[in-house]
């Protein structure tokens, strides 16, 4: 049995629940530019006052864009912070945009001329299931409500909230529409269970995290990058397709890659490595739509190889 928590945490976790309740409620009820509107002031309040955030996303800025001006980097991450804000209310208004059938949602041709969806459903007429890596780019939570409305069904591996109540608020909300939620720490076999069912599993590849991982080249610098999912794609031969829905003047567009298949021989760390250059050139693409706030680049987890041995993948 877990140890009680303190009152003061206990007090802490129960307003932060109020919090995003009144937040979801509120959104919800406004028109949708006055709740774009803030949202967005909620972002740039929060970049304003947490000075970590602000100042990991500035190094993080640095690595990436080191030959561009400082006050362009302060402009794309004032930038960010709107963005930021925008998919807060695309991910809170979820049930609006299924309301009214995912009216904003729009789709790009990828590398080869088929849209997401028909590369999707082309690949499940194949027997098996489909990874769909993405990244914290533009709208990852309307993207998954989305393909769970086009494909009947669909999958998202997440990780917990440490807030129980928040946590449950947000499950409870993936599951209304229409998505089946794995959790990241209950190990591989629901994902495997769902790739065998023949669904497509949305999976965040682009955080650092507490899973198993390797120290892989993202955005041209290495960073820790986990390697379940890479690993059952190789072991299945399940294809994985790279995407992101990213916001483009009024509406949502769904963008891909295409498709990666696992080589012979390949192992889930050469894997890994092509998915993490796909999502970057997404993230290149939309700059200001990404999480820049996250403690991408852990350099002492690269130092110390970013994963046991034994999940040497």
């Amino acid at each position: 049995m877990s140890p009680r928590l303190p009152l003061w945490r206990r007090l802490r976790r129960r307003l932060w629940y109020l919090v995003a309740r009144g937040v979801l409620v509120a959104v919800a009820a406004l028109p949708p530019p006055a709740g774009r509107r803030l949202c967005r002031g909620l972002a740039r309040g929060a970049l304003h006052l947490r000075r970590s955030d602000r100042q990991r996303a500035r190094a993080n800025l640095a690595r990436v864009y080191a030959g561009r001006p400082q006050a362009w980097r302060e402009g794309l991450l004032a930038d960010a912070a709107d963005a930021l804000g925008d998919g807060a209310h695309a991910a809170l208004t979820c049930e609006r945009h299924a309301a009214a059938d995912f009216a904003a949602v729009r789709q790009e041709p990828g590398p080869d001329g088929r849209t997401l969806l028909a590369l999707l459903e082309d690949l499940r007429a194949e027997g098996r299931g489909v990874l769909l890596v993405t990244a914290h780019l533009g709208c990852w939570e309307l993207l998954a409500a989305w393909l769970a409305r086009r494909l009947g069904e669909a999958a998202v591996v997440t990780g917990a909230v440490r807030n129980p109540p928040v946590d449950r608020l947000l499950q409870e909300r993936r599951r209304r529409l229409g998505l089946q939620v794995l959790p990241r720490d209950g190990g591989a076999r629901p994902l495997l269970r769902a790739l065998d069912a023949g669904l497509v599993v949305g999976v965040l590849v682009d955080q650092n995290t507490r899973v198993a991982s390797a120290a892989l080249p993202f955005l041209g610098h290495p960073a820790p990058t986990p390697l379940g999912p890479a690993r059952i794609a190789c072991r299945r031969g399940i294809p994985v397709v790279p995407a992101a829905l990213i916001r483009q003047g009024g509406h949502w567009v769904a963008r891909h890659t295409g498709v990666l298949r696992p080589a012979a021989g390949e192992d889930a760390r050469g894997l890994a490595t092509r998915a993490n250059q796909a999502l970057g050139e997404l993230i290149l693409r939309n700059p200001a739509q990404w999480v820049w706030f996250h403690d991408r680049w852990n350099d002492e987890a690269v130092a110390a190889g970013a994963a046991p041995a034994d999940d040497a993948g």
